[in-house]
């Protein structure tokens, strides 16, 4: 599952993560994206704002099983002819600790960007992005089923440039190795789509009336 991701990537480190690029958008940093938000898609040569989500049976699918894209036909295209990475700086997920759910924000252990595995489609008419995802490595089966497809380094120039077989892609929507991520505790106030910045990134940023005594941590 991903649902919430964050981008702090500047243009240099977009440059030295993905240097085949043609061109790196200045973006502002977001702290708590969310779907239908603009996300970066890097598509080829080029990265690009787009929405996250296509339109799907259920409304907006702004996850995709990797499962689902082998076998299922019109999502099967898009694996194979419209892919993008989509990079973040970190991504959440949520641990229950009594009745509160508590965010941790994700990132890669070395500091680099995220390449979350994509694919592109439409919404509204216009081109939009979903990001694929797995089964958990260890790091995160304690949180949750699924994780999104987290893509190495060489993994992710090959998805956004290059003409790959169904077999190489089946191989490619693994989970990352564990110790790939590291796990940090976030602020509740991601929990609001309406907050962002970096104080969310502090879990000792809480809410107004938030119940110290509920966090047994």
């Amino acid at each position: 599952m991903c649902g919430r991701i964050g981008y702090t990537v500047t243009p240099s480190q977009l440059v030295a993560a993905y240097p085949w690029l043609r061109d790196t958008p200045d973006i502002a940093p977001r702290y708590n994206i969310a779907p239908t938000d603009l996300v970066v898609a890097i598509d080829g040569e080029k990265a690009a704002l787009i929405a996250w989500g296509l339109e799907g049976p259920r409304g907006s699918l702004f996850n995709l099983r990797g499962e689902t894209a082998l076998t299922r036909g019109p999502y099967r295209s898009l694996l194979l002819a419209n892919r993008a990475v989509v990079p973040a700086s970190h991504f959440y997920e949520w641990r229950r600790v009594g009745s509160r759910q508590l965010p941790v924000a994700i990132f890669r252990s070395d500091g680099a960007p995220l390449s979350l595995a994509g694919v592109i489609g439409q919404r509204k008419g216009a081109p939009a992005v979903t990001i694929l995802t797995t089964t958990p490595n260890r790091d995160l089966e304690a949180l949750h089923d699924r994780m999104p497809v987290v893509l190495s380094d060489e993994d992710a120039r090959a998805w956004a440039v290059d003409k790959l077989p169904l077999e190489r892609l089946e191989a490619m929507l693994a989970p990352c190795p564990e110790g790939f991520l590291e796990l940090r505790p976030a602020s509740p106030l991601v929990n609001d789509v309406h907050n962002d910045g970096p104080h969310l990134l502090n879990p000792d940023a809480l809410p107004p009336n938030y119940q110290l005594d509920l966090l047994d941590c």
